[in-house]
């Protein structure tokens, strides 16, 4: 590649990475939102939902390639046209790629949804969704902020044994949590404490 020819394909590549920059967000937001709801949502289910953190590891993939632009168009503005080039070039975009594309996996693969027979969990950074059967649950908690007299509910926990399940209460599953709760609460015999919380 010539220089002129290398100087343009860095400049579109900057140009290129400057609007991935901007876009990472909403794209990220939208792709987990989208694949979830099409793919994984079923009807069967009480409730479902994507975790922050499957937001934050998507839009965090979309941005690591804006980065890595940015970084080819230096490695050609700085380089010659060699085979040796070509091939480092293939080599960093390859591993990039891999590690996006786990990335990508890891934050469709991270939801948790409720059903008659409990609650099922698949993390982050683990492969494999955890169930928690409604059989086991021994407590559940509901949390609520008081600021400035105002009560807002923050989060319902489930009790296993030692193991305490936190979800965030967020606006959907305030509208979707009290079937559940009465379900638990009337066919499992486990009582839904309340707790307030007092903030400045």
């Amino acid at each position: 590649m010539k220089a002129h020819n290398a100087d343009h394909a860095g400049s579109l590549l900057v140009t290129a990475a400057v609007i991935l920059f901007f876009a990472s967000v909403p794209m990220g937001i939208f792709i987990v939102s989208f694949v979830h709801q099409s793919f994984y949502l079923d009807k069967s289910y009480w409730y479902f939902d994507s975790p922050m953190s499957s937001y934050i590891m998507m839009v965090s993939m979309f941005l690591a390639i804006p980065v890595l632009l940015i970084i080819i168009a230096i490695y050609l503005f700085k380089t010659y046209e060699s085979k040796k080039r070509s091939i480092n070039l293939m080599i960093a975009s390859t591993i990039t790629l891999v590690i996006m594309g786990s990335g990508v996996y890891l934050s469709l693969d991270n939801f948790y949804y409720m059903d008659k027979n409990g609650l099922y969990y698949d993390e982050l950074w683990k492969l494999d969704k955890t169930v928690y059967s409604w059989d086991d649950i021994t407590a559940m908690k509901q949390v609520n902020k008081n600021v400035g007299g105002t009560l807002t509910p923050e989060k319902v926990i489930f009790t296993y044994g030692k193991e305490n399940i936190e979800l965030p209460l967020t606006p959907k599953l305030r509208n979707e949590i009290e079937p559940v709760l009465d379900y638990i609460e009337n066919a499992k015999g486990v009582e839904l404490v309340m707790e307030t919380v007092a903030t400045e």
